[in-house]
């Protein structure tokens, strides 16, 4: 009995041993012997609690394959945001054939007046008009050389639904800066212009409230490159027109809109002439021509069959548009695959981000069940520290209990701390590399090319180029 005793003493002295001194369950194979690993997670605070050594293995598996998927997420990153970059550099070298259209001059001519617009109107001869009316003379005359066709001296412009005075192109702060650039054309020289405003004059002072005379004071505006003029003697033709001859003076109201920039207004005013005349070629190729710039490709599409079979002569010019529109179709699908693409790394990111805190979440649980790097772990005189000591170490300062001196502890990081702390994983610098390759994406593809499409921005550029 008495030797049992002693037997079992000396089992527990040997266990009690073992706890304190034996501390690592992790050994490893170093110059032919096998060693304590000093900066193992397996450097356990409690190497006899199971649980806590199971849960050890579960934590430090998790961090280690997390974190090789961590790395691999950042290089998947890296590659989309490579190929996004050469993506938007292509694109911004494939908008190059939409610019090059709207710079040639003569791609602008279905803007302009044309000899039919003229012949539609059917103006009566002037000696004709001059016998068969009246003059009026409008309060702010002086002499027939000094008058200019100023459409609000000789009617009112009504307000409702006929002249469109609801739309947003036609509010006084709109207004106050209309632009439109003036038609030059080789059909109308200087002379003709000064025949159009003296028979539009005189047309107006005999017909005030004849259409075609406010749709020829339009004409003449529109030459002269005075928005504020010409969108009123459109209007007011428009409110004047019978309902055959409607689509005349509306075209001309809606190619003001559009040569302002003012696509939305410009397209429902257009559409209102194809409806009042719908065989007439040329309000199908305006309309389709504004739907264009409004990436309404398909609609575009249709107005330009429509024009070609009610006018073959009308192909080689529209061949022309059909051709912007395949580029600026292809250059919208292009920017939206862009815009599509870096929300998707942006969502990247985000997983990226999230996996990242998940690892630092299981590490720190990995950190709480061992012990410290420090000297707690050197049991052994003999044990090589030098590894340890090539680390990193963080310090903070502490005041034990009892004392009011401050202390510094200073303690080594692990493998996985510093691997974390890497600039191969700061998600900062993937955030900064995303947002740099977003706005610069955005920079050549959006802003160049879809969000400042538009007339105001291509005569800006026609411009410089001039200069």
């Amino acid at each position: 009995m008495r030797r049992r005793l002693c037997c079992q003493l000396v089992v527990a002295a040997c266990c009690c041993v073992h706890v304190l001194i034996a501390s690592s369950n992790h050994w490893v194979l170093k110059d032919d012997h096998i060693v304590q690993k000093l900066d193992s997670p397996f450097f356990m605070r409690e190497p006899h609690n199971l649980m806590a050594f199971l849960e050890q293995i579960r934590y430090n598996d998790y961090v280690e394959r997390s974190y090789v998927e961590l790395l691999r997420k950042r290089e998947q990153i890296a590659e989309h945001l490579r190929f996004s970059m050469r993506f938007g550099e292509d694109l911004a070298e494939q908008a190059k054939c939409a610019m090059d259209f709207y710079l040639l001059e003569k791609s602008m001519s279905y803007l302009k007046i044309t000899p039919d617009q003229f012949r539609r109107i059917n103006l009566p001869e002037h000696r004709v008009l001059r016998q068969a009316t009246p003059l009026k003379t409008p309060p702010s005359s002086s002499n027939d050389g000094d008058l200019e066709p100023i459409c609000g001296d000789y009617h009112e412009l009504a307000v409702g639904p006929a002249t469109y005075d609801h739309l947003e192109s036609f509010q006084p702060e709109v207004l106050e800066t209309a632009y439109v650039d003036r038609e030059h054309d080789s059909n109308i020289g200087t002379a003709n212009a000064e025949l159009m405003r003296r028979f539009a004059l005189d047309g107006l002072q005999r017909q005030p409230d004849s259409w075609k005379f406010h749709t020829l004071s339009s004409y003449y505006w529109r030459i002269r490159g005075n928005a504020l003029q010409a969108l009123p003697c459109a209007r007011l033709a428009t409110m004047l027109a019978p309902p055959e001859h409607k689509d005349i003076p509306l075209l001309s109201l809606g190619t003001i809109l559009f040569r302002m920039g003012r696509l939305a207004d410009a397209v429902l005013i257009l559409s209102a002439a194809v409806e009042h005349a719908p065989q007439v070629a040329e309000n199908h190729v305006v309309l389709a021509s504004a739907l264009a710039l409004k990436h309404d490709f398909n609609r575009s599409q249709q107005h330009f069959d429509e024009a070609e079979r009610l006018d073959p002569s009308t192909l080689p010019h529209t061949q022309q548009l059909r051709n912007f529109i395949s580029c600026l179709e292809n250059l919208t699908k292009k920017s939206s695959k862009i815009d599509s693409y870096v929300k998707y790394m942006k969502n990247e990111l985000k997983e990226f981000k999230q996996l990242k805190y998940h690892i630092s979440q299981h590490h720190e649980r990995l950190v709480q069940q061992q012990l410290p790097l420090g000297a707690r772990r050197f049991l052994d005189s003999r044990a090589n520290s030098e590894d340890l000591h090539r680390r990193g170490q963080y310090c903070s300062t502490r005041t034990p209990s009892g004392s009011d001196e401050p202390i510094l502890f200073c303690d080594f990081y692990s493998d996985m701390q510093m691997r974390l702390e890497s600039q191969d994983i700061d998600i900062d610098v993937l955030e900064r590399d995303l947002m740099a390759n977003t706005e610069s994406v955005i920079r050549q593809v959006s802003t160049e090319i879809r969000k400042q499409f538009n007339l105001e921005q291509l005569k800006a550029v026609k411009a410089t180029k001039a200069t």
